[in-house]
């Protein structure tokens, strides 16, 4: 179990979003399909059909497009 609070992101499951990342975070595509969220991360669908991963300390914001 997780000692840190996570939001609760199932509101923007299937819709398009744009993920502010910390400047140390490992780049990547920021914006896509969210997939959804899990115990490690967050992941989102990107153009071309590809899915990209995010540990939950690596993301600042996730918002709707």
């Amino acid at each position: 179990m997780s000692v840190y609070e996570l939001p609760d992101r199932s509101h923007l499951v299937d819709k398009e979003v744009r993920i502010e990342l910390h400047p140390w975070a490992r780049q990547g595509p920021r914006r896509g399909v969210f997939l959804g969220q899990g115990e490690r991360g967050l992941s989102i669908r990107v153009p071309g059909g590809g899915r990209f991963v995010y540990r939950h300390d690596e993301v600042k914001d996730v918002r709707e497009v």
